[in-house]
């Protein structure tokens, strides 16, 4: 017991059950006074503090539990495969159908609140991300936890979801079947889980304030010293706060502190070494048990702007970084990250302007509002610009793009990429369904056949009138049912193409000009240029004899850039997946099944959020966890605590997370 436990290493967090409170009293059965057991001081794990919306800009949102009453925040009904969202799918689908069914009054009254609630989530979400430091929160929003073991017993109020968000709640009430009484020898220090440690004690003082309970609940029982019961997060929080007292109160001081004070350190599930899942939750999302409710872009981007989460990533240097302390080593490991061995092919369209006259020909009066470009690589990959304005310029309308760039995932080699993308499609899109609206044939336009249509015009209003009336009528109706569907579409995100460029077969193009780099010494990746022409996709011609000159098309560039599998990811170790899986590694639909081998190398965990492109968060690393002196991903994670008494509780025959495999989105 007075030594820290050398088996503390990464580790799921284990459930903290009722039967584990009975030996932490100390007094068996609840025989004494409050006073006489042993008090007890709850630190929570990651996620498990209740969290309060204090200020808000939306003040109907003050007073609000924000983690995690869904209930009281408004899209309860917002669950993935739920009636709301199936109504949803359902109305989508019978627009892009163009089913003309009416929708029932139900249905209706069912999206008005699918949109109500989507609004609400959105504004949860708001309040709940940080700024992109990953410190602040959003202007004007002031979110605290719910102080005392309020915070840390259920994170949803109510007999009917009590049952389902437990945090310490059972354990309380055995600790108060024994005789335990709050804020005599119980009570808690719920803390923002979002932020880095250091910015909780600048500003939120809650290091300084838990001393000031420990001290308290000491006074309350007799002088008796405090055990420190931590779950998950909280045991690095609680090791940090031990080592805060003696960096408060100095070496000598600190240490008759905590003699005094605590009786003994007790982390439950505790993450010394950091905790494997919490790279991939950066780097692929974690839904946080909000799989009903969150989507995986939702998850991605609340992620992303934890604070916190670096505190229990495992320990890896970072470069301009010095550092002695190294956590122990175990041989052999699993490496916390493997990447696959592949290369990337950057597509890039330069800032241009595209005239759409060559686009018009044959359309109504009114042009489209706005397009977009996409490009189309091989069979497969599709990647598209955001939507650009339609304006007046000086050759008539046109759209504006800005630079634009994407990555995409391809075979190692240049020339298995070739084979598995040999081309390359640019097209332009407006918002809609179907094809384009055409400019309907009149007795007014000059061609070859304009005495037959004004004859058979005469005829048909001279000797079918009635007919001809039912007939046009029967015209406005479907073309009134078809805008509606075309604008319903457009909301929906669908989008049709009006220009496109024919296959452009980039191979020789792509292997002459990497060829002549190398040749020169210079660098494979550099960019390759392929010229391209965008011609309109109306095909249908007027005019006098039915000559009428074809629209020029539009020119537009596309810089292209092969760049081989990265050397950052070279390592001591690699491994080789074949498609038996021997090492758990699951394979993405895409090149796969054209090789027959795929090779992984491992990679530290600033390597790969560096490719990702994450530099906040590698920047919050170096300045408020590399650069605390308090260490709390070193000091404060795996060295010793400096209290004699540790008592570590487990959970065994666990599923525990220690590595995984990633790659690149095709």
């Amino acid at each position: 017991d007075n030594a820290f436990p050398p088996h503390c290493i990464a580790s799921n967090c284990c459930t903290l059950t009722p039967n584990m409170a009975t030996s932490i009293g100390g007094a068996g059965k609840a025989d004494a006074q409050a006073k006489s057991l042993t008090p007890v001081l709850i630190m929570p794990g990651f996620m498990s503090s209740a969290l309060d919306i204090k200020k808000s800009p939306h003040k109907s949102w003050e007073g609000s539990r924000l983690w995690l009453d869904i209930a009281s925040l408004g899209f309860q009904s917002l669950q993935i495969g739920g009636k709301l969202v199936k109504n949803e799918k359902r109305l989508s689908t019978r627009v892009l159908s163009g089913d003309n069914v009416d929708d029932s009054a139900e249905e209706i009254q069912m999206h008005r609140e699918y949109a109500k609630q989507m609004e609400c989530k959105s504004k949860w979400l708001w309040h709940l991300r940080l700024q992109g430091d990953m410190i602040n929160e959003k202007e004007g929003v002031e979110v605290r936890p719910v102080p005392g073991t309020a915070g840390v017993d259920y994170l949803t109020e109510g007999a009917l979801t009590e049952s389902m968000s437990w945090v310490f709640g059972p354990v309380l009430k055995v600790l108060k079947a024994e005789g335990y009484i709050e804020g005599i020898n119980l009570d808690a220090a719920p803390y923002d889980w979002r932020i880095p440690p250091s910015v909780l004690q600048s500003r939120d003082r809650y290091f300084s304030n838990t001393m000031d309970k420990i001290e308290h609940l000491y006074k309350k029982s007799n002088n008796k010293p405090v055990v420190l019961l931590c779950h998950s997060l909280g045991c690095k929080a609680g090791h940090y706060l031990l080592n805060f007292v003696m960096h408060q109160l100095g070496q000598s001081e600190g240490e008759a502190w905590i003699e005094k004070h605590l009786h003994s350190y007790v982390p439950v599930g505790a993450p010394h070494l950091g905790a494997p899942k919490l790279l991939r939750a950066v780097i692929d999302g974690d839904k946080m048990g909000l799989e009903a409710f969150l989507a995986d872009d939702e998850s991605l981007i609340f992620g992303r702007s934890l604070g916190s989460l670096p505190w229990m990533l495992p320990y890896e240097p970072i470069d301009g970084v010095q550092s002695t302390m190294k956590p122990p080593q175990s041989s052999p490991v699993m490496p916390l990250a493997i990447l696959r061995n592949e290369s990337t092919v950057k597509i890039n369209l330069p800032a241009q302007t595209v005239q759409l006259s060559a686009f018009l020909h044959g359309r109504k009066t009114i042009p489209p509002k706005k397009v977009r470009l996409s490009v189309k690589v091989g069979n497969d990959v599709v990647v598209k610009t955001e939507y650009a304005n339609v304006i007046e310029g000086d050759r008539g309308k046109c759209a504006v793009f800005g630079d634009q760039t994407w990555l995409i995932a391809t075979p190692p080699t240049i020339e298995h990429t070739l084979e598995l993308y040999p081309h390359i499609q640019l097209r332009l899109e407006e918002p809609g369904a179907g094809s384009a609206p055409k400019k309907r044939r009149g007795i007014f336009d000059c061609d070859i056949l304009w005495i037959f249509r004004c004859l058979c015009c005469l005829v048909k209003w001279t000797l079918c009138c009635p007919f001809a009336v039912v007939y046009e009528f029967g015209c406005c109706v479907v073309w009134g049912a078809k805008r509606g569907a075309d604008e319903t579409a457009a909301l929906l995100g669908q989008s049709r193409v009006i220009g496109e460029t024919g296959r452009v077969y980039w191979k020789e193009r792509m292997l002459a000009y990497a060829k002549k780099i190398k040749d020169d010494q210079g660098e494979i990746g550099v960019p390759c240029e392929i010229p391209t022409k965008i011609r309109s996709t109306e095909t249908s011609q007027r005019g006098f004899f039915l000559l009428l000159k074809k629209p020029a098309p539009e020119k537009f560039l596309i810089k292209v850039k092969w760049e081989p599998p990265s050397g950052s990811q070279s390592s001591n170790s690699k491994i080789v997946c074949h498609h038996s899986h021997k090492h758990g590694i699951k394979e993405a639909k895409g090149y796969d099944n054209r090789k027959k081998n795929i090779s992984y190398e491992s990679i530290n965990s600033n390597q790969l959020i560096q490719l990702e492109g994450l530099t906040n968060f590698l920047h919050l690393i170096k300045e408020s966890y590399s650069n605390d002196p308090l260490g709390p991903r070193s000091l404060s994670a795996w060295m010793p605590p400096p209290i004699k008494k540790v008592t570590a509780i487990y959970g065994v025959n666990l599923p525990t997370e220690v590595g995984c495999a990633y790659r690149r989105s095709p």
